[in-house]
């Protein structure tokens, strides 16, 4: 006998987030589900799907071409053209990024949205396999955002970094935060249990960096191993008592009800292309939109976003 078919709302309540995060992860590819006439419709083999993608079994410390995956997956992938063989590959996991990819639609272009991390996005830019990409990787020695990994990461490869904005990094915690959690140093309380980002995200790589800077030992964390793929299910982990805190940005923990977030670093969100491509109708379109369109309305009505350096423009 097949199950029933869940409405939103029913996906809403036994996820335990609001109902328009639901609609936002079937949008984003996320959440597999089905329409039945003009209705989105889940069914539980899609949530199952959903769950699991969420969570990455244990990777050895050795290995990482693992972490760096060069083919993507359907559940790191979609293609805004269904019709045409994608061209572009836009790689990065921040909502502001479907703004952009609109704008490479509106150009006629196929194009596809990855959701690999940005450490492997910007590896993947250099092998040629993206087209474009997302980065928030900051850097301890220098304090910067992006610019060292962009050195570092691309060697010879002359690229263009277009700033679309800041936006806060911290720890995801219970509703009240009952542990009193406050910042870094808290992670070396033995009580304390963790839920982790995956390898290669700028939010992995910031905590591990601030790990290394307070000389604490990642493994005598508890749940350090434990890890999830994205914001918004690391913050439901949270809320669901699954762990006791999790790192993320502010804009995951919004809509998720038992939990709450605690501010920790600033950090800047950076778009990377090929200089090449510059002239591209793709690259020409979303310079526009960015630095003399309604990209900063547009991220005012989501919310969460520092503006202050939105359309900052260097090349490497």
């Amino acid at each position: 006998m097949e199950l029933p078919l869940l409405t939103a709302e029913d996906v809403a309540q036994q996820l335990r987030i609001k109902k328009y995060t639901v609609y936002e992860l079937i949008k984003r590819g996320e959440l597999p589900s089905s329409k039945v006439g003009k209705q989105v419709r889940v069914s539980q083999e899609d949530i199952a799907y959903y769950l699991k993608a969420g969570k990455t079994v244990n990777r050895p410390s050795g290995d990482p071409d693992r972490a760096a995956p060069e083919r993507f997956p359907a559940e790191h992938a979609r293609a805004a053209d269904q019709g045409r063989e994608a061209e572009i590959v836009l790689c990065g996991q921040d909502a502001c990024l479907d703004l952009l990819l609109a704008q490479v639609v509106r150009t006629g272009e196929p194009a596809l949205r990855s959701f690999m991390g940005c450490y492997n996005g910007l590896i993947a830019l250099y092998r040629g396999k993206v087209s474009m990409a997302g980065a928030h990787l900051w850097d301890s020695e220098t304090g910067a955002y992006n610019y060292p990994f962009i050195r570092r990461l691309l060697p010879g490869l002359p690229v263009g970094v277009l700033r679309l904005g800041g936006r806060m990094q911290g720890f995801y915690v219970r509703k009240g935060n009952p542990l009193k959690i406050q910042d870094w140093k808290d992670l070396s309380r033995p009580e304390l249990v963790m839920i982790n980002r995956e390898r290669g995200c700028g939010t992995r790589i910031l905590l591990d960096q601030k790990l290394r800077q307070l000389g604490i030992d990642a493994a005598g964390i508890r749940g350090y191993d434990r890890e999830f793929t994205s914001h918004m299910v690391c913050a439901g982990a949270v809320a669901r008592g699954e762990a006791d805190l999790g790192p993320g940005c502010e804009r995951g923990a919004e809509g998720i009800a038992g939990a709450e977030f605690i501010p920790l670093q600033l950090e800047w969100y950076d778009f990377v292309f090929r200089l090449e491509d510059r002239r591209t109708p793709a690259v020409q379109a979303i310079l526009s939109y960015v630095r003399e369109g309604d990209f900063r309305q547009d991220l005012e009505i989501m919310g969460g976003y520092d503006l202050s350096q939105t359309g900052l423009y260097r090349e490497f």
